[in-house]
């Protein structure tokens, strides 16, 4: 798959995450965090999911950056609440979802109390960052046919990918955007 970042899309997600950045939020909007999700983006746009499926929306940061890339994908999208901010941020990411027409149903239940989901092309797994946590949200969306693991830099997290890549057979391709590193699983 091949990570290269398109200008115009960088651009375009910058944009967006600068003018509906949540007021306040701890985790600061600069040049790292934009390349971050225009990274993202980029691997939504190779994928062209018609269908996803995201753990851990929180305030839909990386939603938002997918509906540049993909703006036809539908998403099912699940967060667990488990964070001091959660309420304030999933109630951002709904404002977010409406204001931009994105086609996207956000669901707030823990994701280990979910035993299956609607198939999907593609999944960003985002939630939790344990390493049971991690391996259990990726079994959960191994039928998808690409799958975005983010926070790879966490070794728990790290772990979960490559114990998953066992289990799977999958191909996995590592990429560094400067803020954490993703893993892309085909």
């Amino acid at each position: 798959m091949g990570m290269t970042l398109p200008l115009e899309l960088h651009d375009r997600v910058a944009g967006k995450l600068q003018t509906n950045w949540r007021e306040n939020d701890w985790f600061y909007c600069d040049s790292a965090v934009i390349r971050h999700y225009a990274f993202k983006a980029a691997v939504v746009a190779a994928a062209a999911p018609r269908t996803g499926i995201e753990i851990g929306t929180r305030c839909g940061y990386s939603l938002l950056s997918f509906n540049e890339a993909m703006p036809t994908t539908s998403w099912l999208c699940i967060d667990g609440a488990m964070d001091d901010d959660s309420y304030d941020c999933l109630a951002h990411s709904k404002r977010l979802i409406e204001r931009h027409t994105i086609f996207a149903r956000l669901i707030v239940v823990d994701s280990h109390a979910i035993r299956s989901l609607p198939p999907a092309d593609f999944a960003h797994v985002d939630g939790d960052h344990s390493f049971d946590g991690a391996l259990a949200d990726l079994r959960l969306v191994s039928g998808c046919k690409v799958i975005l693991a983010d926070d790879c830099d966490n070794r728990d997290v790290r772990r979960a990918v490559d114990e998953f890549v066992r289990e799977s057979g999958r191909a996995v391709e590592f990429y560094d955007d400067g803020l954490r590193k993703a893993a892309v699983l085909t």
